[in-house]
């Protein structure tokens, strides 16, 4: 089966998968205060390192565990939760829930309440008080016994008001619980044994569904580009196990003073404190961290920079073979990509089944409400279609009939991303004479079959399906029970196809890179890109490279071990790859070269500017696609204004190879350049990064478009009249008013030809 993209889990309500949560704020968490530290008079004995505290309390939101707001349960909807993880390392010793909402003030507090389970184990419950209709805070003690890897916390609503007859749609029965409460643990680490086969434990463990990974490394400072590829390759990995996480990879020099971490090092090169095994080759280690004697150390290591890099190659490429304390890593041999063709993409080819893209699980949904099933949808953002036609999704959809649901109001509504689409009938109006003979006959209907275009604009990087289930209950009568167990599904055998679609698209535009890392991952394992590092990187730097090469890694699902890195001088030798570039704008010499073609300017002493356009600029724009003047003289109004912490990413065509691009992360510091790495990882600030030119300053995020525009693929040659004009409606009335003048003028010759010739016959 095609692995699943990417995505957040759904929350663990029982047999009822929620909506996808957006990505939460990171969880608070609250160690147990160090003890203060001993000045000792020298000259002392070196002592060893101490042991971090092993203890340590976590206070997680409901919001941090995946809510996006207040639980809202109703009478068609009395069930939702939220799953949670322990890691392998971590044990709980005491833990304690602190919820708080409201409760509608019509419920009987007799035959109502609000039922809280951990894995299926009762907490607590809590009964509705007319005359207070918020409660809490309400503290719930947790036995450590309920706790297991990956945990439920599911919260149950039974209700009734002062009625004879119940309607369980009656806006009256409702409890709310705030995302705002909170689980309190307490956990005490356990010490396990170091063993390359739990690789990516414990650096990165799959138990904490939430967290985003933080995961430090330590580079030697003036690391070659071998060693500095070696850690790319390395963090990539982590970051494609992280998937819908994301990942952070802090650089340093040495070791870090707790817990864990990654080690770059060559025998001419090892952080202090660190000893190296014996190396007789590329060799992965796991050793204990000096500065902690519970932290552990990942190394990464040969007897120079090329065989670091081929460990990491072992490391992303074989980590099943890996085994013991320490390993010896032959040369793997990388398979060979393919264009288009990542683990966590749409195939380009065929049809792709909705049950190879998530768990069949995941297809079934349970209640006459429940939450939206979710689909992702993955692919590089370059599709053309003629006219834009959408891409067909198939659908094979199974609810109750008709003698329980209400199937002329119940329906199956689609959207993508948040943008409605259609709302699909659960039943297809039935012809009354067959379908009374078809079932004479005995036949039963079948799966309802629907076909939804999807416009190729809503499949471009990182999308998702959503499917949602509205159903109502057939009403049988006053006082007669409704069916509270219904259930309905998607066949895994419902597709998506968008191999009819070709591959063209207008660069420079940044959209691409930030929501699916194109033209970058057009080859998954990045072997068609080159990062060009500073000459002398900042451990700052290097950390947004790490990040940036690991964000790219995680869109596709596919190390980063095609990715070549150089300096400035060797651009050479990468002139016919896409190029990225990092740097302060007086440490990186390559920016001037890479972005000629820009009005970009970098001036002394670290400064920006726009060179304005001149007066042709507004008649080139009428003949080719170029960029509007406004946004030059606004972006250089945005940056003759002081600004702070200024950053930017320039998108433009290498001046080294036509067609390919060059995207260049750049500030006046290494903190600048961080802060604008992290705007491209940020969920939120993702759809304003447009254009060929996003300016950073502060909070303020600035798109603009300054540069000539470029292309990559191409269109069979029916389509370019489409792609030509289809933004340029002006051009269109010239042409048909050109058509008429070539029709009507030599029809008129001939009509006045055809008028002298009858004169001259009447004379």
């Amino acid at each position: 089966q095609r692995p699943a993209a990417p995505r957040p889990p759904p929350a663990a309500a029982a047999q009822q998968p929620p909506s996808t949560p957006a990505d939460p704020a990171p969880p608070v968490v609250a160690n147990d205060p160090l003890p203060a530290p001993v000045v000792l008079p020298d000259p002392q004995p070196a002592l060893p390192p101490a042991a971090a505290p092993t203890t340590r309390r976590v206070v997680r939101s409901l919001r941090q565990l995946g809510q996006t707001g207040p639980m809202q349960l109703r009478g068609v909807s009395p069930l939702q939760g939220v799953q949670f993880g322990i890691r392998a390392d971590e044990v709980v010793t005491d833990a304690r829930l602190v919820i708080s909402g409201a409760a509608s003030p019509a419920l009987v507090p007799e035959a109502s309440q609000l039922t809280v389970t951990l894995n299926d184990q009762l907490v607590g419950a809590v009964r509705p008080d007319p005359a207070r209709p918020a409660f809490g805070p309400i503290e719930m003690p947790l036995s450590a016994d309920f706790f297991t890897e990956i945990n439920r916390l599911n919260f149950a609503f039974a209700g009734r008001y002062p009625a004879a007859c119940q309607d369980p749609l009656s806006d009256l029965l409702w409890m709310t619980v705030s995302d705002g409460s909170a689980l309190h643990l307490t956990l005490e680490r356990l010490a396990l044994p170091r063993d390359l086969a739990r690789l990516p434990e414990p650096f990165f463990d799959p138990r904490e569904l939430r967290d985003t990974l933080v995961l430090p490394f330590a580079v030697p400072p003036g690391a070659s580009t071998e060693l500095l590829r070696a850690a790319a390759i390395a963090a990539s990995w982590f970051a494609v196990q992280a998937e819908y996480r994301g990942a952070r990879f802090p650089v340093a020099a040495g070791a870090p003073m707790t817990g864990d971490a990654v080690v770059l090092a060559t025998p001419q090169s090892v952080p202090p404190g660190v000893t190296l095994p014996a190396l007789s080759g590329p060799t992965i280690a796991l050793v204990e961290n000096p500065n902690d004697a519970t932290g552990t150390l990942l190394l990464i290591a040969g007897r120079d920079a090329s065989e670091a890099a081929t460990a990491a190659m072992g490391l992303a490429l074989a980590p099943q073979l890996l085994s013991g304390q320490v390993a010896q890593v032959s040369t793997p041999r990388a398979p060979r990509r393919r264009p288009y063709e990542a683990p966590r993409w749409l195939p380009p080819d065929r049809p792709v089944a909705l049950g190879e893209l998530v768990d069949r699980g995941e297809l079934q949904v349970q209640g006459f409400a429940p939450g939206p099933i979710v689909v992702p949808l993955r692919t590089a953002p370059d599709l053309v279609t003629w006219r834009r036609h959408g891409f067909p999704l198939a659908l094979s959809l199974r609810a109750p009939p008709g003698p329980i649901l209400d199937v002329g109001t119940s329906r199956l509504d689609v959207s993508v991303s948040g943008v409605f689409l259609r709302a699909l009938p659960l039943r297809e109006q039935e012809s009354w004479p067959l379908s009374w003979v078809l079932r004479q006959a005995g036949a039963e209907p079948g799966p309802r079959e629907a076909t939804v275009p999807i416009p190729p604009w809503l499949v471009s990087g990182r999308n998702d399906l959503q499917l949602r289930f509205d159903m109502r209950p057939m009403h049988r009568g006053d006082c007669v029970a409704i069916p509270a167990e219904v259930q309905a599904s998607i066949d895994p055998v419902s597709t998506i196809d968008i191999s009819r679609a070709h591959r063209f698209a207008v660069l420079p535009n940044l959209a691409f890179m930030a929501s699916a890392g194109f033209p970058f991952t057009r080859l998954a394992d990045l072997s068609e890109t080159a990062v060009v590092m500073p000459d002398q990187p900042s451990p700052v730097e290097v950390s947004a490279f790490l990040g940036l090469v690991g964000g790219l890694s995680s869109i596709v699902g596919v190390p980063a071990t095609g990715l070549a890195v150089v300096r400035p001088a060797q651009l050479a030798q990468v002139a016919n790859r896409d190029l990225i570039v990092i740097g302060t704008l007086s440490g990186q010499s390559a920016l001037p070269q890479l972005l000629r073609d820009m009005p970009l300017r970098i001036e002394d002493g670290g400064r920006l500017s726009i060179s304005l356009p001149d007066r042709l600029d507004g008649f080139a724009r009428l003949i080719a696609d170029g960029p509007p003047s406004a946004d030059r003289a606004r972006a250089a109004s945005f940056l003759s204004a002081p600004a702070e912490g200024l950053g930017f990413v320039a998108g433009a065509q290498s001046p080294l190879a036509a067609g390919r691009s060059v995207v260049a992360l750049a500030a006046p510091t290494p903190a600048g350049v961080e802060a604008i790495a992290e705007a491209l990882r940020d969920p939120a600030r993702i759809p304003r990064v447009q254009g060929d030119l996003v300016l950073l300053s502060g909070d303020t995020l600035e798109a603009f478009r300054i540069a000539p525009s470029y292309q990559v693929g191409s269109l069979p040659i029916w389509l370019w009249p489409n792609h030509y004009l289809g933004g340029r409606p002006w051009m269109v009335l010239a042409l048909m008013v050109g058509g008429a003048l070539l029709i009507a003028l030599p029809l008129r010759a001939a009509l006045r030809r055809r008028a002298a010739r009858r004169m001259r016959g009447h004379a």
